[in-house]
């Protein structure tokens, strides 16, 4: 497994890394402790050594996951990514994200996770006037100076908010960057690499619509989050859309979600891809897109966005 250095910092990522969310919460169906265990454990066999964690997943389930798995484990071996800024309180979602708030969040996430640092430490979607404000700026600084954390970002949704993190120093960006939604992070590669940051690419199968194993008539329980995430209509086109893209499966392209790995990963400004693997099975095929060859073909990274605009015409 290969491993990229986020930003100019120290910290070094698995470029396959394991997202939590969906092991850990009940977006896709009930979640179940032991089977993430599983997971995440069989991860670190195969060399994924990062990740991402969050306080909102499951109300911390992520995170005591994780550090059960890393204490067993070794944490030198293990890079962390963690958040803060939104917590569960009483079952509403709180946004506070005074210095006071972030620091509770970030001795909370020390606490489930087992650990005395984390690597990457993002603020969880900001709003705009956080930026506006010193205090979340003096509590970065100081847990850098207690080397509490060895980068510092944003896990952000708009290009707005992307470019007001860059603006602030941030080390990192946790955003979308998948075959089918790629616009933003081209939008601002300059900025992004003016700025000498790096991506954290998160959902980079689509919520799996990418791995092409989806019949077109594909429907969802009321249980599983995708179920909202697209109307029937435009589920089917989304479907037809990715099997245009099987050209991509040749030579040592095994499958359709391993080449939409390899198309995150063949992005220099992307750290890591954050598979969000519910089986040993699924980490296991995910590992494949780590390569020592190039990722893709030119001519195939070329043709995909004229095969795209040609199913949308």
């Amino acid at each position: 497994m290969k491993t990229r250095r986020v930003g100019t910092t120290d910290v070094e990522l698995s470029e396959v890394s394991l997202g939590t969310w969906g092991l850990a919460s009940d977006a896709y169906g009930r979640s179940d402790h032991k089977r993430a265990a599983r997971v995440a454990r069989r991860a670190l066999e195969l060399g994924v050594t990062t990740f991402d964690t969050s306080p909102l997943w499951g109300d911390g389930a992520s995170e005591r996951v994780i550090g059960e798995v890393m204490a067993e484990h070794g944490r030198d071996e293990v890079q962390v990514i963690a958040r803060a800024g939104a917590r569960w309180n009483d079952g509403a979602l709180d946004l506070d994200t005074t210095k006071d708030a972030l620091r509770a969040d970030f001795d909370r996430s020390l606490e489930r996770l087992q650990t005395d640092r984390i690597d990457v430490w993002l603020l969880h979607e900001p709003k705009g006037e956080l930026w506006e404000r010193d205090d979340w700026r003096e509590l970065v600084d100081e847990l850098k100076k207690e080397e509490k954390i060895g980068s510092w970002g944003a896990s952000v949704s708009t290009p707005e908010g992307a470019r007001l993190a860059l603006e602030a120093g941030a080390d990192v960006l946790c955003m979308t960057y998948n075959i089918l939604a790629s616009d933003d992070l081209h939008d601002l590669a300059a900025d992004i690499a003016k700025a000498e940051a790096s991506v954290i690419a998160r959902s980079p199968l689509m919520y799996g619509l990418l791995a092409g194993r989806w019949a077109e008539y594909r429907s969802f329980p009321r249980t599983d989050h995708r179920r909202d995430r697209w109307s029937a209509q435009a589920l089917r086109a989304r479907i037809r859309q990715v099997d245009k893209l099987r050209f991509l499966v040749h030579g040592e392209v095994a499958s359709l979600a391993e080449a939409s790995l390899r198309y995150v990963l063949a992005n220099s400004l992307v750290r890591c891809a954050l598979v969000g693997a519910r089986t040993p099975a699924q980490i296991e095929s995910a590992c494949a897109a780590s390569s020592d060859t190039q990722y893709l073909p030119d001519e195939d990274l070329v043709k995909i966005p004229q095969v795209l605009a040609a199913t949308m015409a």
